[in-house]
């Protein structure tokens, strides 16, 4: 699997997107992680499609709950995790139904820069 970029801009940092072996993902029992020491985004390299779409998504929101330094009361990792896939998850449904959407903002995105 090759993702079509070496970075992604989240914020004001370029985070380099690493895509993992079968032994580096298995060892870390996760099919993505973000890293903000090392200001990294690893992916497992066994996904494609929606799933590897998803986790990508996934963890480009922990690099926004990071740049945007959002906070929790009590456990801030679980709650964390549950706003990172709950906002995942509800785009990639929004994605996934309506075919038109990510293209069409790629057009709208892409004028604003012409």
């Amino acid at each position: 699997m090759k993702l079509p970029a070496k970075y992604i801009k989240i914020g004001y940092t370029k985070y380099k997107l690493q895509v993992w072996d079968k032994l580096t993902a298995t060892s870390n029992e996760a099919y993505g992680e973000f890293f903000q020491r090392e200001e990294a985004i690893g992916i497992a390299g066994d996904q494609s499609g929606s799933q590897l779409v998803n986790t990508l998504l996934h963890e480009i929101m922990h690099g926004i709950v990071y740049q945007y330094n959002l906070s929790f009361d009590g456990g801030k990792d679980v709650q964390e995790e549950a706003l990172a896939n709950v906002m995942t998850n509800g785009l990639m449904a929004v994605f996934v139904d309506n075919p038109w959407l990510l293209p069409w903002m790629q057009k709208e995105i892409k004028s604003d820069n012409d």
